[in-house]
């Protein structure tokens, strides 16, 4: 640093670190200093713009963090305006003409913004404001400079915005729309992870404990909602994934992947996350649809083991003392050592409280799935899952996707109770004795079952899984497999277990989705299956002891009488038997009211008895033996009984005396 005397300014332009500091403590006092800076960055800007695959400089790196820095601390918003736009355009692979900027905001009213008042509320007032942010689609594509352009560069005007978003210079959307294009476009994991991060990260801060901003996530998540609904098809764009790029994908599955941390963070729990996921389902990309059902079938485990590792955590962190054993005791010490005692036996206390009070009836009532309630539509979407799986060339999918759509669907039809008829035809094709991961298919099957379910659709499951299974020629297990299945799917149907007028279980005769049908008698069915209770492989005894016990339960008539046992014997002849399909209980009164009618003639008669003894002139019961509403209580007799006063001691004698 050359000096010329003690009232000349050090030379400090190729010294942007100790600059820096300079701008920070006086910034118009070296607010030419940065001008300058500033010219030599949007010339090499300019430069790179021209031949972006180039090398760029060695300190120009350290130029964009230095006008970043310094502009989102020390200068008004024009400035911030000016730099971060700078930035975007080298990103965006344009040339950035300040002369040129400045005239068209000339010639749509738009001037140079005073310090304190931001760009956005002075272009509302006076014109249109130059934007290099926004963008007119959602197609992410970059030019072919912005490709070229070097990562060090990349990954520093990257950083550059980041540090002048974090220090509330700019609005959020702007740059999730810029980072999301780079993100899908531009194939670098560092910078894809660093930018995701960023991302996630900023929208926590925005809705931390007191500060959220509604208006701000109902932007956001419409930008995301549009990110991955552009891989949708619908009536308007007939798309297929063959007019869908890579950059496109990777953006949706990007989106997908966001949206479903913030749930899990407990961040966006609302509908409209929900209604982003939902979307996504229906998605012609198998990775962004397989991405959004993974997440309705597994995000409440998800949430439920971070609780679970959290209080783990503070469970271990309480559990830890330190009783200093290899340092010196003192008092202080001393004093720590039981502070942290006391807390660990009020932790512990508090701990085996709660699993103690937790009240397991209640937590079974809830739902299990509230990301699966939040659904808008699941009649629809389950609709749409159902028939991409069976639509001709449907053959296209894996397996796996179509088991994962599988299982999808049927717990949106268990969860919400839909009537999707053609759901169980199709499960039927998969029940094959040798089909893969028929286990699966079977759990899913039983999923899809409940109360509203046509007891036709639950005979052909029922007649598929016997036909398939439970015969002699299937293994051990494979029966035991099959009649457990059947005993949970009638458990969730009781009404498939009621004989209709001809007493037979009809296929598909009802719906008339088959020519030809075939009858099986519910009572030889019933009694087939608990005839298996005494086969010689234990796990097929085990499985038909259940059926014969679950029977006996629900439809007691169904057995043989030697198989009813006690309680089957005393329900069959109180005729006790399921609801027919349709059928409701409906109560004529209030539940428990005849008790109440008992109760009071019971009291009516005891105060009537106790006023005809009133007027006969006999004593009355002690008013300490009545209770206020007339029902006696049996009056406690602490004194000795006159029996006992008249009866005297008898003395034994010793046995040493009579020896």
């Amino acid at each position: 640093m050359a000096t010329t005397g003690a009232g000349v300014r050090p030379d400090v332009t190729l010294k942007l670190s100790q600059l820096q500091n300079l701008c920070k403590r006086d910034p118009e006092g070296h607010r030419t200093d940065y001008d300058a800076q500033v010219r030599r960055l949007q010339s090499e800007c300019h430069i790179l713009s021209l031949s972006p695959s180039a090398r760029p400089p060695p300190q120009l790196s350290e130029l964009i963090q230095f006008a970043a820095a310094v502009s989102s601390s020390s200068y008004d918003a024009d400035t911030i305006n000016m730099v971060s736009n700078l930035l975007v355009c080298l990103l965006l692979g344009k040339s950035y003409d300040a002369a040129t900027e400045e005239q068209h905001n000339q010639n749509h009213g738009v001037g140079s913004v005073n310090a304190g008042e931001t760009t956005t509320s002075k272009s509302k007032k006076r014109g249109k404001y130059v934007d290099h942010f926004k963008f007119s689609d959602v197609i992410m594509a970059l030019p072919t400079s912005a490709l070229n352009l070097h990562r060090d560069v990349r990954k520093s005007c990257v950083s550059a915005l980041i540090l002048i978003r974090n220090k509330g210079k700019l609005p959020p959307l702007k740059l999730l729309e810029l980072f999301f294009r780079i993100m899908a476009v531009i194939p670098d994991k560092g910078l894809r992870q660093q930018l995701y991060k960023h991302i996630v990260n900023d929208v926590r801060n925005i809705n931390k404990k007191g500060k959220r901003d509604e208006a701000v996530n109902k932007n956001v998540q419409t930008f995301l909602h549009k990110v991955v609904g552009s891989t949708v098809e619908n009536k308007k764009n007939n798309r297929n994934k063959a007019d869908i790029d890579e950059a496109t994908e990777f953006a949706a599955k990007r989106a997908v992947d966001m949206t479903a941390e913030l749930y899990r963070r407990r961040v966006w729990t609302d509908e409209r996350t929900v209604a982003i996921l939902a979307s996504g389902v229906e998605s012609i990309v198998p990775t962004v649809a397989a991405a959004c059902m993974r997440f309705f079938l597994g995000i409440e485990e998800k949430m439920a083991d971070d609780e679970d590792r959290e209080a783990n955590d503070l469970w271990n962190g309480v559990q830890r003392i330190d009783y200093h054993e290899h340092s010196r005791k003192t008092k202080k010490r001393a004093k720590q050592v039981t502070k942290q005692v006391r807390n660990k036996i009020k932790q512990q206390k508090k701990r085996e409280m709660e699993l103690d009070t937790t009240d397991q009836g209640v937590e079974a009532s809830r739902k299990l799935y509230p990301a699966i309630e939040l659904l808008r539509d699941p009649q629809g979407l389950a609709e749409s899952v159902l028939k991409r799986i069976q639509r001709t060339g449907a053959n296209s999918f894996r397996f796996e996707y179509k088991l994962l759509a599988i299982n999808f669907v049927t717990r949106l039809v268990g969860n919400h109770e839909l009537m999707l008829l053609s759901l169980y035809p199709f499960l039927r094709r998969y029940m094959g004795g040798h089909q893969r991961d028929v286990t699966q298919i079977l759990a899913y099957t039983v999923q899809a079952c409940h109360e509203t379910v046509p007891p036709e659709d639950i005979h052909g499951v029922l007649q598929t899984i016997a036909h398939n299974f439970i015969t002699e020629r299937c293994s051990g297990e494979q029966i035991a497999v099959g009649i457990n299945a059947c005993r949970a799917i009638c458990a969730r149907t009781p009404s498939s277990l009621v004989a209709e007028d001809s007493n037979t279980l009809n296929e598909d005769e009802s719906s008339g989705r088959g020519a030809s049908s075939i009858s099986v008698d519910v009572e030889a069915f019933a009694r087939d299956l608990a005839g298996y209770s005494k086969h010689r492989d234990r796990s097929v005894a085990v499985a038909g002891r259940s059926w014969t016990n679950f029977i006996r339960e629900v439809h007691p008539s169904l057995l043989q009488g030697k198989d009813r046992g006690t309680t089957g014997s005393a329900l069959h002849r109180a005729g006790e038997k399921p609801l027919r399909y349709g059928e409701q209980r409906v109560q004529s009164g209030v539940a428990g009211a005849d008790l109440l009618v008992e109760y009071e003639a019971k009291k009516a008669a005891y105060l009537r008895k106790k006023d005809e003894s009133l007027k006969n002139g006999k004593e009355c019961v002690d008013s300490e033996s009545d209770s206020d509403d007339g029902i006696m209580i049996e009056k406690m007799n602490d004194d000795v009984d006159e029996n006992e006063e008249n009866e005297e001691w008898v003395e034994m004698e010793n046995s040493e005396d009579e020896n």
